[in-house]
């Protein structure tokens, strides 16, 4: 019986598993996580589709970015946060105001007003009538049990938590991230709603200050690997993580033509060169969760490679 948990090799389609001297608690006791665990259980590998779906007049980061990631075959759909002056969490990468809004100002440093009044452009630059989204005004538009990975909100984790609290049908769906840090591991642990948490990990020092947390509802960790020889991900101290069935997510998504956040084991490779030589490596290095600008092919690759 194939184990479902455990990463895949795409060629032998068997389980690869790793020698490793120490232990860890596995996360699926958790009420709160038997979701994940059970969408883990019904695919060889996840899914996560970076900022939802967007071409055309299609806006990533919106509401229907989302549910057409769900469309194209996403189990995971990331999205990012950003708080205007007035206390509103908004759905947007701040970064991108000049090329989406035609701003200068970065979203954190305007008001609520201000946002209301900006206009999408499309990747011609052709203004749409479409406007940055309310957090809460995605949710309305996007069924309850479509997991949300929330990037970028951990500068705002105070107010932001207490809004997730709001949204209790939605707990089990909710993934947060961040840097490891100790004054954001220390915000999650003594909040009284253990979400789930994927730290985003790139030496294996930062897996030491996670477990000082125990307190802290980790579900997997966001490997990213700068060098060609993966030694992070084939660390002992991953290893653990990896045999335990925690989610391990590796990025594929090319940010620009310089940086490598899994060495080159890059979208780019995968669609112009062959899948197996990025998103089938990915999974080889005890990878169970690729996220991804491109999640139809990879779905495409996912059903044709796990018959």
């Amino acid at each position: 019986m194939m184990v479902r948990n455990a990463p895949l090799d795409p060629k032998s389609k068997q389980p690869i598993t790793a020698p490793t001297e120490q232990k860890i608690a596995s996360p699926w006791q958790r009420q709160m996580n038997r979701p994940l665990q059970a969408l883990l259980a019904s695919q060889p590998f996840l899914i996560m589709l970076h900022r939802g779906a967007h071409g055309g007049n299609l806006v990533e980061n919106t509401a229907a970015a989302v549910n057409v990631a769900v469309k194209q075959g996403a189990d995971i759909v990331e999205i990012d946060l950003a708080q205007s002056t007035d206390g509103d969490f908004f759905v947007f990468h701040d970064g991108g105001e000049p090329r989406l809004l035609h701003e200068q100002r970065n979203l954190n440093q305007l008001s609520t007003a201000s946002i209301a009044k900006k206009f999408y452009y499309n990747w011609l630059d052709q203004r749409l009538t479409k406007k940055v989204e309310r957090f809460s005004e995605l949710l309305a538009q996007v069924p309850d049990d479509v997991f949300l990975n929330l990037d970028r909100s951990w500068d705002h984790w105070p107010a932001f938590l207490a809004l997730l609290d709001q949204f209790p049908q939605r707990h089990d769906h909710f993934i947060l991230k961040s840097p490891v840090r100790r004054d954001l591991l220390t915000r999650l642990a003594t909040h009284p709603i253990k979400y789930m948490y994927v730290p985003i990990i790139s030496q294996a020092a930062e897996l030491t200050v996670l477990e000082s947390y125990p307190e802290i509802n980790v579900v997997g960790v966001e490997v990213i690997e700068k060098t060609a020889t993966f030694d992070l991900i084939h660390s002992r101290q991953l290893a653990k993580y990896r045999a335990a069935g925690y989610l391990m997510l590796g990025n594929a998504i090319n940010l620009d033509d310089q940086t490598q956040l899994f060495g080159a084991l890059s979208d780019e490779v995968a669609i112009t060169q062959a899948p197996d030589q990025a998103w089938g490596q990915l999974l080889t290095s005890g990878i169970n969760c690729i996220q991804t600008d491109w999640a139809g092919l990879l779905d495409r690759y996912r059903t044709e490679t796990f018959k």
